[in-house]
């Protein structure tokens, strides 16, 4: 056990990010994301929407959370933050930051379709393969041709925590993101959070996310959603271990791919319902069609669409 929480577990996200308690964190840490924005005004105060939004499905665990915050020249923005992977994670991305803007709509004929600006901030413990090696990606709404801002008020920023290039060396941390990023991706392996000498902010995070301060019901909670996070992100790797070597053996792109899906499906299709959506998951990620991936685990395609949430 980890001296620190895991913020990467359901729990630990909310704990940091998610509660009353946790403005002063949260607050900073936008103010660190957005600081180099076209006309900043620094965050002053926030409010939770709906504090989380837990999926149903195993396959679809994380938190989501709606906040409303308020910029010290009166402006006022919403802002969807997230730390799962997912299924069709671009989608769900855009699906959120639309429900969002919908919320917001008001009846009657005097209102003139004008609402908040909706950033969606995604913490990724992982990369998505057409933007691997990015740590940083800003996209909103353009001009294919020129670049140009068509509108203001659609944002994401997802920040792909693996390509963090700073993570194994604090002296390279020179802003505050920097710093924000560097205890977040190292938490669960340090004696100590760094940079705590440079006021209390970092120090007060230290004490809150020490596994020992945690209430005995919290401790529960966490550890509930510590095994899950081990258990579901251990199946994938696994599965993804095996498929390389199986893969490797074939020594063909068609026999590597053969080789990748039987390794995944490989003595587990007959196990646990989770284990077997979460290896259908991998699958499908790794770039599988459908219909390979159905004959794999001895399933029907509506099944394997059905498990991956596509609309039949």
């Amino acid at each position: 056990m980890s001296k620190f929480i895991n913020p990467f577990v359901d729990f630990g996200f909310k704990y940091i990010f998610g509660r009353e308690e946790s403005k002063i964190f949260l607050i900073d840490f936008l103010n660190a994301l957005l600081e180099n924005e076209p006309g900043f005004s620094p965050i002053v105060d926030i409010k939770y929407r709906d504090k989380e939004i837990i999926r149903h499905t195993f396959v679809e665990r994380g938190i989501i959370f709606d906040i409303h915050c308020e910029t010290a020249d009166g402006r006022l923005f919403t802002v969807e933050m997230q730390n799962s992977h997912q299924v069709f994670f671009q989608d769900r991305l855009i699906y959120y930051a639309s429900r969002t803007v919908v919320e917001q709509g008001k009846s009657g004929k005097d209102w003139y379709y004008e609402y908040m600006p909706v950033y969606t901030v995604a913490f990724m413990n992982f990369e998505l393969p057409h933007l691997k090696g990015r740590f940083r990606v800003d996209a909103r709404i353009c001009d294919i041709a020129t670049n140009e801002l068509i509108s203001d008020k659609l944002r994401f920023i997802l920040l792909q925590l693996p390509n963090f290039d700073k993570r194994e060396n604090e002296s390279q941390c020179h802003t505050r993101l920097d710093k924000w990023i560097y205890n977040i991706v190292n938490m669960t392996s340090m004696e100590r959070l760094t940079f705590t000498h440079e006021g209390n902010l970092f120090q007060h995070l230290e004490d809150v996310v020490s596994y020992a301060s945690l209430s005995e019901k919290d401790r529960r909670q966490y550890d509930a959603d510590l095994k899950a996070y081990r258990d579901y992100y251990g199946t994938l790797k696994s599965a993804s271990i095996l498929g390389r070597a199986e893969g490797r053996a074939e020594g063909r792109a068609e026999g590597r791919a053969e080789g990748r899906a039987e390794g995944l499906a490989e003595g587990r299709a007959e196990g646990k319902t989770e284990e077997r959506m979460a290896l259908i998951t991998s699958m499908y990620n790794q770039g599988l069609e459908i219909s390979l991936i159905a004959k794999i685990v001895n399933s029907s395609e509506d099944e394997v669409k059905n498990i991956l949430g596509i609309v039949l």
